[in-house]
């Protein structure tokens, strides 16, 4: 099938390689959801002296009004009015007529300038002034069975909700692609999702997407593939420059693999991943720290705390720090970030501290939860990155170890522990490996000592009042 490029960024890997030429596309959703923004986007990226695209605008967006704001994005071209993109204002007909008259004006107009591309924006202003639903499914069919007959790409916009695959229009277009925006707490989400595409393998689901001055940008939902990539899993160690950690783990972690530390807030699960990454960029092994909570101004004092010149790693190419705000977290905007700078960096090492700030951004669906932090952790298992992810766990000095909920804990391959442990008149810090899928470790509780003259050091077995330990699979493990 050939295919044009919608211009959007990302949209076409959503639609399977593109646009398909010559295909008519409803673009569905409420008031609101940026559907003109989205086919204006798309028209005045490929429109051209060879290619000229039509905008028959109806009662919702008089041709002064539409011209008026989309003056404000980078991707309007005003030199390209009325040459390039020719737009056309039914609305007067519409209201003195009926449907037929709607559908009248609109094929004279495309057997009149014969453009590449047709936008109807609203098509839904003409099923309001149809006498009855026979008329409109009479006429609308009329439209698409004339338009499929000319070298045209058609996007009929409409104000749909979620029964807009019950609608005539549904049955007689090639594809839907519906647009959603929900306000959640004190942000919002906005969704895009193809509800139809005929001949295509597109990508299911909802992606996140934005509208900002540059226009639409979309963020495909991060999928794992239906078969696992082939490699052969690495047995080099990847050591982590912790004193006394690498020998609970007999070298270190397995390359590749994913470690989530959990353990009480202020233990030092941050000291630790930054000891992970840094020790790792020393070692000639890139990485990236992403971090919801210290941005990277505290990121790199606290390096410096313990020696590390985070900015000359950084100038080398060796460290990226990246920060996101825990209220305004975009996970499928992150993951496409994130993935894009391991890349770039050729990152053997990620940090992501914590998946307890993802679930905000998920808004707290267990199974999107699940389904991203999986898809997010397989990506990286695919290319040999070793990811280490950070998280508190649900309660201090009791019995019960809650460490993320949803199976999260399940997706690590190791499973590490820090505590507080109350005993001897003193607060301890305590280190143990509670699991470490195909790898042998150690089960000693060990004290953890975090001093800025030595860093991060696993000392001696713990003797002191530590109570038993929940493991996941609801066993003890004693100290």
């Amino acid at each position: 099938m050939d295919r044009l490029s919608s211009g959007i960024p990302h949209l076409d890997d959503v639609l399977g390689g593109g646009i398909p030429r010559h295909s008519v596309l409803l673009i569905a959703g409420a008031p609101g959801t940026g559907k003109t923004v989205f086919t204006q986007h798309i028209v005045y990226a490929n429109a051209s002296p060879e290619a000229k695209a039509l905008v028959i605008t109806t009662l919702s967006e008089p041709l002064e009004r539409m011209i008026r704001y989309m003056q404000r994005f980078t991707f309007f071209d005003m030199d390209k009015v009325q040459r390039e993109v020719i737009y056309e204002d039914i609305g007067p007909r519409v209201v003195e007529a009926d449907v037929e008259a709607a559908v009248d004006a609109i094929l004279d107009r495309v057997a009149d300038i014969e453009p590449a591309f047709l936008v109807v924006d609203s098509l839904k202003a003409l099923t309001d002034v149809a006498p009855s639903a026979e008329a409109l499914r009479r006429s609308l069919y009329r439209l698409v069975a004339t338009l499929t007959t000319r070298p045209c790409t058609v996007l009929l916009v409409g104000e749909y909700g979620e029964d807009v695959q019950q609608s005539p229009e549904a049955s007689i277009v090639d594809g839907i692609i519906e647009l959603r925006h929900q306000a959640l707490g004190m942000g919002e989400r906005r969704t895009l999702q193809v509800r139809k595409l005929r001949g295509s393998a597109y990508r299911p689901g909802e992606h996140a997407y934005t509208i900002t001055e540059a226009g639409f940008t979309l963020f495909p939902r991060l999928v794992t593939p239906e078969r696992p990539l082939p490699y052969t899993a690495s047995r080099t160690r990847v050591r982590t420059g912790i004193a006394g950690l690498d020998a609970l783990l007999h070298g270190g972690f397995l390359e590749g693999t994913s470690v989530l530390v959990a353990g009480d807030p202020g233990v030092g699960k941050t000291v630790t991943a930054l000891h992970f990454l840094l020790n790792g960029a020393r070692q000639g092994e890139p990485g990236v720290y992403v971090s919801f909570q210290e941005d990277p101004n505290q990121l790199r004092q606290i390096a410096r705390n313990f020696g590390f010149d985070v900015d000359a790693l950084e100038r080398e190419g060796r460290v990226q720090l990246m920060y996101r705000s825990p209220v305004e977290i975009n996970p499928d905007a992150l993951a496409l970030d994130l993935t894009a700078a391991a890349t770039r960096l050729k990152a053997r090492r990620v940090v992501i501290d914590s998946v307890r700030d993802l679930e905000a951004g998920t808004y707290h669906d267990p199974y999107r939860f699940f389904n991203y932090v999986y898809s997010l952790v397989q990506w990286f298992k695919d290319r040999r990155i070793t990811v280490m992810m950070t998280s508190e766990i649900g309660t201090m000095f009791g019995n019960d170890l809650v460490l993320t909920g949803y199976g999260i804990s399940h997706i690590a391959d190791t499973l590490l522990v820090l505590r507080y442990a109350p005993g001897d008149g003193r607060m301890a810090r305590v280190l143990t490996v509670l699991a470490s899928r195909g790898s042998s470790h150690s089960t000693d509780v060990r004290e953890f000592h975090i001093s800025e003259a030595r860093g991060v050091e696993v000392g001696d077995i713990w003797l002191g009042g530590l109570t038993l330990l929940d493991t996941p699979g609801g066993g003890k493990t004693p100290p």
